[in-house]
């Protein structure tokens, strides 16, 4: 289980870097450039740009498909970098602790939700094997919209864009659709748990001067995944 999660994690923190120098001059006037959300913000805009691409039939679905945007997106980022190299080096030097600790931060709600997903890798209950059946069709078509799981002939007629964020990642990174799922269930903790805390961060030092405050940030992904559900945090324990 090990090298899966080195995988995703990794993964992820490319398409976060693909888009660093996007969100760097969109959020401009957030204390951290919106740096906690860079992987969301990266893994959204490859997914559009991929399902855009195969649902009019210029990319296809699978790996290929995939890395073919990812590359695109990192030509833009970089066009986008044009003359700020400097001043990105600069930002990163200066709040380097902060960087540190929302990977953190992400880390280890990553890994941890991981670890309870290890524990309990079975996919049933509510809507888990709906979720399963639909990342399974995506994984199968050629093309978009994905075929109906149910309905031979027929497409998917139901959301699934966030199926395709998950399918995109269990392609590159080569995982069995089934630990991909879980995997994608223990990323999105990890997403929500940096969001919400780069939130709050932002927040609390948007008219900061001196050195950030990390810790009472750390409210956000409490408030968001615990104490705002105490109900399935108990479940799970």
């Amino acid at each position: 289980m090990i090298l899966p999660i080195f995988s995703w994690w990794l993964i992820s923190g490319i398409f976060a870097a693909a888009v660093f120098p996007i969100s760097w001059h969109i959020f401009h006037r957030l204390p951290d450039r919106g740096y906690g959300f860079l992987r969301t913000f990266g893994l959204v805009l490859c997914g559009y740009g991929f399902w855009m691409g195969a649902s009019l039939q210029l990319l296809p679905n699978n790996y290929s498909g995939v890395v073919t945007t990812l590359l695109v997106l990192i030509m833009i980022a970089f066009f986008t970098a044009r003359g700020s190299w400097h001043q990105m080096r600069a930002w990163l030097h200066a709040r380097r602790r902060s960087v540190l600790f929302m990977e953190l931060v992400f880390l280890l709600a990553f890994v941890g939700w991981a670890w309870v997903r290890a524990n309990n890798p079975e996919i049933t209950g509510t809507e888990k094997p709906m979720e399963l059946a639909f990342v399974n069709s995506i994984l199968r078509s050629e093309g978009f919209p994905p075929r109906d799981p149910w309905l031979s002939g027929y497409a998917i007629s139901y959301y699934y864009f966030g199926y395709v964020l998950i399918s995109m990642l269990t392609m590159l990174s080569g995982v069995a659709p089934g630990v991909g799922f879980n995997l994608g269930n223990s990323l999105w903790f990890g997403l929500v748990a940096v969001g919400s805390y780069s939130l709050i961060y932002n927040w609390i030092n948007r008219s900061s001067q001196g050195e950030p405050r990390y810790l009472p940030a750390l409210v956000g992904p409490l408030a968001t995944l615990i104490s705002g559900n105490l109900g399935g945090f108990l479940e799970v324990l």
